[in-house]
């Protein structure tokens, strides 16, 4: 038996149309950074196929690191997550979990995020004149209707719709529909990621309820007045009256995740939002379990930027998160600390005080 057989390199599929105007891109999770452009065959190649053999040999990829270092650490990963939900399932003909990614329409500039993934973002930094690389804002919603219709979506069970703010407008409604088309609705979970600041319109009920279940994604990365700094610029308590509101009116099959993002600016304080979700959101109005899972930041916010300082005051269990050959890094915290005190001012906000014992640990830097 592998001890280490990944459901996601079997049987996930992640397709990225945001990267392009026209070309498509894909890999096997949404934790996995590098993508492949493809041309016709989106599930069978030769990138896929040496992944899937190595995953058979119990070894693991060095792209598999976040659930590595989580499942090291004693957490959920992604990878045990999706093994009890799918199984051992290997030489499929097509996905059993579709990550899909065409629009980056979105609402806030939250700070481990970027213009490559918001169009707020993008608005924010016009405004200031500030240059970036990002893709176009254009929906590509079409587009990914034809990918799927190309597709054996025979073994389908889970869909993710990845933003943007997959909430906003009626794109990622109408994908959805299309899958109604496409495979048995009522053996599918649906899910949308979304930050929260969004409600769902009485015309899409019926829809919701063709699916087996419907999973909103609520991306929380930390807790009052921490997270209107992160998330700007949602407001905390707008976004949990939002939550509790959704809580009652959706149909029954809607369950809920909390998502929390790790960064240096949040992992000292991820007790704080573990205790709310506890005393708070722990169960959805049948009763069902609010679970609530962690991901790692890329970019500067990553963890590789943390100070030895920092990685001192952590719990044991928190240190186990760190990669075992961490080396600090002078250069790219003088970069990182550059870029947070370049968006306080523009943002009128300031780090030392939202996050003063993080701010702590790099007061040699500063």
């Amino acid at each position: 038996m592998n001890p280490i057989h990944c459901p996601m390199i079997h049987g996930g599929l992640q397709i990225n149309l945001k990267k392009s105007p026209d070309k498509i891109y894909v890999n096997q999770c949404c934790l996995r950074t590098e993508m492949i452009e493809v041309l016709d065959n989106v599930w069978t190649n030769q990138y896929f196929d040496t992944l899937r053999e190595k995953n058979n040999s119990g070894q693991w990829d060095r792209a598999c690191w976040t659930c590595q270092a989580n499942e090291n650490a004693g957490t959920v990963s992604l990878r045990t997550g999706m093994l009890q939900t799918f199984g051992t399932k290997t030489n499929l003909s097509g996905p059993v979990r579709l990550d899909l990614m065409f629009d980056i329409s979105c609402n806030l500039a939250c700070r481990t995020c970027g213009p490559n993934l918001s169009t707020f973002w993008q608005k924010h930094l016009n405004d200031h004149n500030l240059p970036f690389i990002a893709p176009r804002a254009k929906s590509r919603v079409d587009d990914m209707i034809d990918v799927l219709r190309s597709l054996d979506l025979s073994n389908l069970e889970m869909v993710v719709f990845c933003g943007g703010e997959t909430l906003l407008g009626s794109g990622y409604w109408k994908v959805a529909e299309e899958i109604t088309k496409l495979a048995p609705a009522n053996k599918i979970t649906i899910c949308f990621q979304t930050n929260g600041t969004q409600t769902i319109d009485s015309e899409y009920f019926s829809l919701i309820r063709q699916f087996n279940l419907v999973k909103l994604h609520i991306s929380l990365d930390a807790v009052g007045y921490r997270f209107n700094y992160l998330r700007w610029p949602a407001d905390w308590q707008e976004v949990v009256d939002n939550i509790q509101q959704l809580k009652q009116n959706l149909p029954v099959n809607v369950m809920f995740l909390i998502e929390e993002t790790v960064s240096i600016f949040n992992l000292y304080y991820q007790k704080e939002l573990e205790y709310w979700v506890k005393k708070n959101f722990t169960v959805n109005r049948l009763g069902d379990p609010v679970v609530h899972t962690r991901h790692m930041a890329e970019g500067p916010f990553g963890l590789h930027n943390l100070s030895r300082e920092y990685i001192m005051a952590l719990e044991p269990n928190t240190q186990k998160l760190i990669a075992t050959n961490f080396k600090e890094s002078p250069g790219g915290i003088d970069k990182m600390l550059q870029e947070i005190q370049k968006m306080d001012n523009l943002r009128n906000q300031s780090w030392q005080q939202v996050l003063p014992e993080v701010a702590e640990f790099y007061s040699k830097y500063l």
